[in-house]
């Protein structure tokens, strides 16, 4: 038996015509016109197995020589469809008449006298039987029909239906053709065999691209763009592979001892530019603009473009910069490579300043107020052409770019532009597009605009935390320098008094080293004395009896001391005696003169207090509320407003806390909570404060 068609080519012809019907029956809308469009390939696909497993019997006899006719049955009910849906004419085609002369004719071709070609259909074998005759009629019945479709469908429908007659009348060309042929030449020609599967494939892809230019017929397909990414990847490799593998067979044909080398190595080649072209980025979006955006009504996947967006601002620093973020977030939903950041200047001139590039060259940015005022409210995306102002200065430090995305922000306006360079496969711009771009581009605003709030709000942090200690600092130098005013004072009486020299020169240089130890801790950073307690059991108060009376000597006489309780507290010294002492110098101002102030402790070991207890005019609930420990607010002439705040802080940051008595007319009581000795070794670090202030006052 003599085998006249590649079972090989018809095999790949019934796989692409099988996924080809697979995407329409997928992406179309359920109806007529979508199954007989899927049908129509999915008989091709059948045609071209069944003479891909039994290539002795095609192509008239076998299953082969059975579903030919039938599939141009089901070509002629499709364009009998078309017509009627597309028709502009008052009449049409008689479908009845034309659909029962088509299977009036397949009928012809399956009686058992019509096949007549059981045995070797080469030479010898009588072409002029009825199941020839009926063939070429129903493939000139198939031509006249693809004719009168197309000619009887109006201007506008005629777009929707030219691939299907195309597809179609010319599968129905080439089989007159191959009749006629084998009638004259008492043959089938080989040659006719195969390239009718390679034309098959051809029209199962016209028939495709029918169903998908045709609006109302095509709806999302129920995968994910991703699914419908890796099948199309799938298709285009197995594709070249067939190509290099039928390229390999030739090679091998053509004899030599070079032939199998030659075979294997191009394979092997074959295998590694497979794996390179899909391991390129270029090689990738080329395949989703042409293979996978086709099969979907909109261009995006709008969830996985905003989840993308959303991953890409929402990253660690640590992994790339805020600017390169931002910019990757609009870039990566057109496939650009490479993009510019610029942000709008602060005050000054009002023009762009380069904030950041990712794979594009770092440099200063060119006077891009031109670009800025083109950008104009920031309702549309700028392409960069010839005519667009300062896009030639941009490109010379940018290089290629393409498109300039406004940052536009709700409140703040247009904070900047997002330059990107030219994708990597070319598509047109259209709407969708754009509208993606600036809802990107608003997104990307908001999110540079948290940040520059962010980083103000930390540097206002860290300049009122500095301005915090520089007002614990003065309030404290003006202690020292009230410590030493009373020195002068005594010493225009007492100055021949050798003791007093003595003393006056202690009393100096205690102040001189308080106040370097004041400028010192000043520039030091605001936690780092905190870290320096909790570490270290020897920079906490011992003796709480020993200093309190110590604090009170400074004093004078007017102060009364009473200790019901021994020990220490975890606070600096320095710290302790700044508290202690803001407050008891406020209540000796505030009692009258010669009562006294008592200086009382008393408590338990782990809560230790100090009670500071005056007999001045008291307070109200209000004012403790509303002004006591506000910052600045004063009612005194010569004081600052800061010392019960300061001593409220030191207290807090070191783990105790201030309580205020006080009645009008009844006096005050300010009851320091200390935190107890025990908690200096036991506590972290982590428990002090990080805006630790410790200062000290000169007694």
């Amino acid at each position: 038996m003599t085998v006249l068609v590649s079972w090989p080519l018809h095999a790949a012809c019934a796989g692409v015509c099988v996924l080809v019907a697979v995407l329409i029956w997928a992406t179309g809308r359920r109806g007529l016109t979508t199954w007989l469009l899927g049908g129509a390939c999915a008989a091709l696909a059948a045609w071209a197995a069944a003479t891909a497993i039994w290539p002795i019997d095609a192509p008239l006899n076998g299953v082969a020589g059975v579903l030919e006719p039938l599939r141009a049955c089901l070509w002629c009910a499709l364009l009998l469809h078309l017509h009627e849906r597309e028709r502009s004419g008052p009449a049409g085609l008689r479908p009845r008449l034309w659909m029962g002369g088509a299977v009036l004719l397949a009928a012809v071709t399956l009686l058992p006298s019509a096949t007549v070609m059981a045995g070797n259909p080469v030479a010898g074998a009588v072409f002029a039987t009825p199941s020839i005759v009926a063939r070429l009629a129903l493939a000139v019945l198939v031509v006249l029909l693809a004719e009168n479709v197309y000619r009887g469908a109006g201007e506008a429908a005629r777009w929707h239906v030219n691939l299907p007659c195309i597809a179609i009348g010319g599968l129905g060309v080439f089989d007159l053709v191959l009749y006629v042929e084998a009638v004259l030449a008492h043959r089938f020609s080989p040659i006719l065999l195969d390239s009718r599967a390679a034309l098959s494939m051809l029209a199962a892809g016209l028939l495709l691209v029918a169903a998908l230019r045709d609006r109302r017929w095509r709806r999302g397909p129920p995968v994910s763009r991703q699914a419908v990414f890796h099948g199309a990847t799938l298709v285009v490799s197995g594709t070249f592979l067939f190509g290099v593998g039928a390229a390999g067979q030739m090679l091998e044909s053509l004899g030599g001892s070079w032939g199998p080398t030659a075979q294997a190595s191009l394979l092997a080649g074959g295998v590694m530019a497979l794996v390179v072209a899909l391991a390129s980025r270029s090689a990738r979006s080329r395949i989703r603009r042409f293979l996978v955006d086709p099969f979907f009504r909109a261009r995006y996947d709008y969830r996985w473009e905003w989840m993308r967006c959303i991953a890409a601002l929402s990253g660690p620093d640590g992994q790339a910069p805020a600017a390169v973020r931002a910019v990757r977030a609009i870039a990566d939903a057109v496939d650009s490579p490479a993009g510019v950041l610029l942000l709008r200047e602060e005050g000054g001139a009002g023009g762009l300043r380069w904030a950041g590039s990712w794979n594009s060259p770092a440099v200063p940015a060119p006077d891009a107020r031109p670009l800025l005022d083109a950008l104009g409210a920031g309702e549309r995306v700028l392409v960069l052409t010839e005519a667009v102002p300062a896009a030639a200065a941009l490109r010379g430090a940018y290089g290629a770019l393409w498109l300039a995305v406004p940052l536009l922000h709700h409140r703040h306006g247009v904070l900047g532009a997002a330059l990107l360079a030219p994708p990597r496969a070319s598509f047109p711009l259209d709407t969708e597009v754009f509208e993606l771009l600036r809802a990107l581009g608003r997104e990307v605003a908001m999110f540079l605009a948290e940040r520059q709030a962010a980083e103000r709000l930390a540097d206002g942090r860290r300049l009122a935390n500095y301005a915090a200690r520089f007002a614990f600092v003065a309030h404290d130098v003006k202690t020292v320098s009230g410590g030493l005013k009373l020195l002068l004072g005594n010493a225009e009486d007492n100055i021949s008094d050798p003791e007093f020299q003595r003393d006056m020169l202690i009393t100096v240089r205690a102040a001189t080293a308080r106040i370097d130890t004041l400028i010192a801790r000043l520039r030091e950073p605001a936690d780092a004395l905190t870290s320096a307690d909790a570490t270290d059991p020897r920079g906490s108060v011992r003796d709480l009896p020993d200093r309190l009376r110590s604090i009170a000597r400074g004093r004078g006489p007017q102060v009364a001391v009473e200790c019901a309780l021994a020990g220490g507290t975890a606070m600096r010294p320095e710290s302790f005696e700044a508290a202690v002492g803001h407050l008891l110098d406020n209540a000796i101002e505030a009692s009258p003169e010669g009562s006294p102030v008592l200086l009382r402790l008393h408590g338990a070991p782990e809560a230790p207090l100090v009670d500071i207890v005056d007999q001045g005019l008291g307070m109200t609930a209000d004012f403790i509320r509303d002004e006591l420990f506000r910052p600045l607010r004063t009612a005194r002439p010569d004081g600052n407003g800061i010392g019960a705040w300061q001593a409220r802080e030191l207290l807090r940051e070191a783990g105790g806390d201030l309580e205020v008595q006080s009645a009008p007319g009844k006096g005050t009581t300010m009851r320091l909570h200390l935190p107890p000795a025990a908690r200096t070794e036991a506590a972290p670090s982590g428990q002090a404060s990080p805006n630790h202030r410790s200062q000290a006052a000169f007694v």
